[in-house]
């Protein structure tokens, strides 16, 4: 039986003042062992962490790594500290199958499915989660959720939107527990280098065409002093991930489904407003401020032309601040902006499900379900909101020095929707007063005290100000999200069967055309025919499917 702790209540103060950590996934350490030994396990508050199984249980898992986590010398997925955590403070001993880089791991597990071989739990894909449940092979979590999440797993998945949830449900059941995600961090931001703005003496952009008139600048008045026609207004890749912040600056969204007057669902990628936003790069692209090159670069080759100090200007994300730009120009400041209206009109900023990819599933007539909601628990309390540096560097990071990403390890977890905004929310209110920094949870603190070294003359910190300090690419977002600026993909359910069918080869017409049309190897006109195409070969039945499902759901 289980022993019974302490209350919750102690969370309700500290999840107000204490809100999200950043989870940064885009470390490139190459995996390797780590030198060192596993210390001891540092205890976490009593009140903090939930009932205890007595005796211990078992579960099996798989999981997917990441390149930046190291294990300390003698450790591996199955004896770390987070497993090792799990069993001290929650009696459950976890055994995992196998691991895989992310990059492997929907094909390792399609073939896992496919032996009929299942562990306890694991991360499904949408796709996956969907035939799991189909074949009666997925544990119905209703009333396991209803009657044993706890009150801050709940608040974690409800503050992701309530269509994740619902996404999780079949027939009205909770068969999966949504791996929430941070998608309410992802409106692009526009990234202008600020010496260039201040040589040519330009104002901060206020419209579409404004950002035309930079690039035009940045492209035929030399900005870097060199006497050369050799700099780029803009920024663009052959695989048009650059071009979708612009493109939204035309209403012009990206691979979501929007509610129409009538009612209906309708594709975003095929409306009027995408042949407006592509003939405008399109007509760039002919006046020279694009590279010519950029049809065969990839985003880091693309980054490359920042880094030589060849490009101006890019689309990117919240994060962009400190990869590319800081990482590739130290010595040379970017500034972010938000990106502007091409008509007047107030822009929406498109909101994808918000989900990490994944679900979690849980074998059918696996027993106590309930004890991956208590790890969920323990994960959010010994990531989001604990102050002790000694459990941080434990469970979390290796050393303030060492980003190496331990808290990777961790069976199971969940995202706050808005956890790296909470960097900029808390390190403002501490220099305006209203929080000390000793009250922040230690990434929160790390990130308050690399902005103030910047502000005390550290210039190659300036990255870590773009983004957190005032009028930074936090400041920008925190503003969409408090004012609910978003535009939400209306579909949240798993793919139709003509997605999975023909969404690929979809997808592969869209990118090919866009980018003919934005070369010049083909007529805006092009555009009509890629509608038609697109509808002939699984366009109209996929629409067909989604409105099927959108009419269930009214």
């Amino acid at each position: 039986m289980r022993k019974v702790r302490s209350s919750w209540a102690i969370w309700i103060g500290l999840a107000v003042m204490l809100l999200v950590a950043a989870c940064d996934y885009s470390d490139n350490t190459a995996e390797k062992p780590k030198a060192t030994e596993p210390g001891p396990i540092p205890i976490l508050l009593e009140a903090w962490t939930p009932a205890k199984y007595d005796p211990p249980i078992e579960f099996t898992t798989v999981a997917f790594s990441i390149p930046s986590v190291k294990y300390a010398r003698g450790d591996d997925i199955r004896n770390n500290p987070w497993t090792r955590y799990i069993e001290r403070h929650l009696g459950i001993k976890i055994n995992t199958a196998w691991t895989v880089p992310e990059s492997e791991y929907v094909k390792k597990s399609n073939l896992m499915i496919s032996s009929g071989e299942l562990p306890d739990f694991f991360a499904a894909t949408p796709a996956q989660f969907k035939q799991l449940a189909q074949a009666g092979l997925l544990e119905d979590l209703t009333s396991v959720y209803d009657n044993h999440a706890p009150e801050i797993v709940k608040k974690v998945i409800r503050d992701a939107g309530s269509e994740v949830i619902r996404s999780a449900e079949i027939d009205d059941r909770l068969m999966a527990i949504p791996f929430t995600g941070t998608a309410k961090e992802s409106p692009p931001i526009l990234w202008i280098r600020k010496d260039w703005m201040e040589k040519l003496e330009l104002s901060a952009p206020k419209t579409m065409d404004d950002v035309w008139a930079i690039s035009e600048a940045f492209t035929f008045k030399d900005p870097d002093g060199n006497g050369k026609h050799d700099t780029f207004g803009l920024a663009l890749d052959r695989d048009l991930g650059l071009a979708i912040g612009l493109l939204t600056g035309y209403h012009a969204y990206w691979d979501i489904w929007l509610e129409g007057k009538d009612g209906k669902l309708a594709y975003s990628t095929i409306q009027p407003e995408m042949k407006r936003g592509l003939l405008q790069l399109k007509e760039l692209f002919q006046a020279g401020q694009i590279d010519p090159e950029f049809t065969v670069k990839p985003a880091f080759k693309v980054f490359e032309g920042i880094g030589s100090g060849k490009i101006g200007m890019m689309a990117g994300a919240r994060g962009s601040a400190n990869y590319p730009l800081a990482s590739l120009t130290p010595d040379r400041e970017w500034q972010a902006y938000a990106i502007p209206s091409a008509d007047g009109d107030p822009l929406l900023y498109p909101l994808q499900l918000n989900i990490y990819k994944y679900y979690w599933v849980v074998k059918k007539g696996m027993k106590h379900p309930e004890a991956l909601l208590h790890m969920l628990e323990l994960w959010l309390n010994a990531y989001y909101f604990n102050t002790s540096e000694e459990l941080f560097y434990t469970l979390i990071n290796p050393s303030r020095e060492d980003k190496s990403a331990t808290w990777s390890m961790a069976p199971i977890r969940i995202y706050l929707p808005d956890n790296n905004i909470e960097n900029y929310r808390q390190a403002a209110a501490v220099l305006n007063g209203t929080l000390q920094a000793g009250q922040l949870a230690p990434e929160r603190r790390n990130v308050y005290e690399r902005t103030m070294q910047y502000l005390s003359g550290d210039q190659k910190l300036w990255g870590e100000y773009a983004q957190n300090g005032p009028g930074g690419s936090g400041a920008i977002i925190d503003d969409i999200i408090r004012n609910d600026r978003f535009l939400p993909n209306r579909y949240t359910s798993t793919p139709t069967p003509t997605m999975t069918e023909r969404g690929e080869a979809l997808n592969k017409l869209r990118d090919e055309t866009f980018l003919r049309i934005i070369a010049g190897a083909a007529p805006i006109e092009e555009f009509d025919n890629y509608v038609y195409d697109w509808k002939r070969l699984g366009g109209d039945a996929i629409t067909q499917e989604v409105n099927a499902w959108y009419a269930a759901q009214k």
